[in-house]
């Protein structure tokens, strides 16, 4: 099985993940840092703009939101990465 995840992490719901992360996150002023985090205007073709999806922290936090996704296909006997990797 191939997937590639390079254009999800570009359009990360910022309503959904800071949802998932509520249920795993007890510390209100954590989750409105991470907030405003993702709420960050970001530069587009010369102009600042908040926007609705994606941000510098989605790839790290989307994991949270590809946690059951993995679960559901580790169940089904896929990997994610070989088993024969290398560590350091």
């Amino acid at each position: 099985m191939d997937v590639d995840l390079s254009k999800f992490l570009d359009c990360v719901n910022h309503d959904l993940l800071m949802s998932k992360l509520a249920l795993k996150i007890q510390d209100k002023a954590l989750l409105a840092l991470i907030g405003r985090y993702l709420r960050t205007t970001v530069m587009i073709k010369g102009r600042f703009q908040r926007t609705a999806e994606g941000s510098l922290l989605s790839p790290l936090l989307s994991n949270i939101l590809l946690d059951n996704l993995d679960k559901e296909l580790e169940s089904r006997g896929h990997q994610m990465a070989p088993e024969n990797r290398k560590t350091i």
